[in-house]
């Protein structure tokens, strides 16, 4: 009987440490998956707030499909409406992340991240996949002190969300993360203003040569566009121009036809 309390009380914590680990953000370096997340700062309130999207750097598509987040709702809306409470005047910026800092270096595409930027000013900063190994690893520092840290609950819940200073001394204030505005304080501009909209950059090594960088887009061409309200809502953007089917190609062609068969027989 006491053999199977005490194997009953290890399956418990057994369970509970997966859970913890499940429900933590990933990094860059420990998985080569990093999770998706988004970052919000005020300079003027000197505050940040850090929100798990439940997504990871191999699932981007699964990403764009989610549509929309609420970050004023469920689990993030306690980070949501503590930053949004201090930070009352100034300018707030947000930008998304998720990195891959794993693999042989010299191998092509083995290391990248996605960053939200508008423009490729600044990749000259990322000239080597050192720089590129860099920034994950500065970005890594900031999702660790976020995983635990007393004001969220990354630890206790599937995706969760936290608040903290911006320049928190163990790292959890994405000051770290955002210095300068740019993921890792290097390469393009990664944030803006909230009610407005950023695209989705991914950026990978070339081995010795200096890393590439392209703007993701959906199978029209279209670039995926992101916006965050003022309100919460995190919106994933992507119009594309329909392209007709070979049998509507077919069908056009058959009424231009009969319409040159009757023009044909009135003019006879």
């Amino acid at each position: 009987m006491k053999f199977q309390l005490k194997a009953l009380t290890a399956a418990l914590v057994l369970s509970a440490a997966s859970l913890s680990a499940q429900a933590a953000m990933d990094t860059a370096t420990s998985t080569g998956n990093g999770s998706f997340v988004l970052s919000m700062w005020n300079q003027a309130s000197g505050t940040s707030a850090t929100f798990d999207l439940g997504f990871n750097y191999n699932s981007f598509s699964d990403l764009v499909n989610q549509g929309t987040f609420n970050l004023a709702a469920g689990d993030y809306a306690d980070a949501w409406s503590t930053f949004t409470s201090l930070s009352t005047s100034g300018t707030t910026k947000w930008a998304i992340f998720a990195g891959d800092n794993l693999g042989t270096a010299r191998t092509v595409g083995s290391r990248g991240y996605y960053t939200t930027a508008n423009s490729l000013d600044g990749m000259s900063q990322l000239s080597s996949t050192a720089a590129v190994s860099n920034v994950l690893a500065g970005f890594d520092v900031y999702v660790d002190a976020n995983n635990n840290i007393s004001t969220g609950n990354h630890s206790s819940v599937a995706n969760g969300a936290s608040t903290a200073a911006l320049t928190a001394a163990a790292g959890a204030g994405s000051g770290l993360a955002y210095g300068s505005g740019k993921a890792g304080g290097a390469g393009p501009s990664a944030g803006a203003e909230l009610d407005s909209s950023l695209q989705m950059l991914q950026i990978l090594t070339q081995g010795t040569a200096a890393p590439t960088a392209n703007f993701m887009a959906d199978a029209g061409g279209t670039n995926y566009t992101f916006k965050l309200s003022s309100s919460g809502l995190l919106s994933v953007i992507s119009v594309t121009t329909p392209v007709p089917e070979a049998d509507s190609y077919a069908m056009l062609l058959a009424g231009l036809g009969l319409m040159g068969l009757v023009a044909r027989r009135r003019k006879a």
